[in-house]
């Protein structure tokens, strides 16, 4: 199964990430992208399993079982929203691609939020790249084995 990249921009490995929940993979495996612009989209087809309050985080989870996380940047539940839109619902069927957030990338960063965003198969899997330096969002990012 493909996961794809969430957002464009710089694909990023997890040891980098400014988090040591993100970093040490407690929470899941995968890698996180800086991202190049706001619109956010489904990396897998499936149902919006949560949606974060504030809108800077959603699981999807497919038809397999497979769960994909996506944290739109770090420590960005302190934010409460501001500068999130959410553009789907919790429940709702999605395929991959599909905008499912958007972030005010250039607000925030202006504000000098950190905005390295993981993307973490969370239901156990492993999974290994299929994407390095620069990916467009829908763009393969990860293999989850079987």
């Amino acid at each position: 199964m493909t996961v794809v990249s969430p957002m464009s921009g710089r694909v990023v490995a997890l040891e980098d990430v400014p988090d040591e929940v993100f970093a040490q993979r407690i929470v899941g495996d995968g890698l996180a992208i800086d991202p190049e612009s706001g619109e956010v989209v489904a990396p897998i087809s499936g149902r919006v399993a949560k949606l974060f309050r504030g809108g800077h985080g959603v699981v999807v989870e497919g038809d397999d079982g497979v769960q994909v996380l996506v944290h739109v940047g770090i420590d960005t539940v302190r934010l409460r929203g501001r500068g999130f839109a959410v553009l789907a619902a919790e429940g709702q069927r999605v395929e991959a691609g599909d905008a499912i957030l958007r972030a005010d990338v250039e607000g925030l960063r202006a504000e000098g939020v950190e905005l390295l965003s993981p993307v973490l198969v969370i239901s156990g899997q492993r999974v290994t790249p299929a994407a390095a330096g620069r990916v467009a969002a829908g763009q393969p990012l990860l293999e989850v084995e079987p």
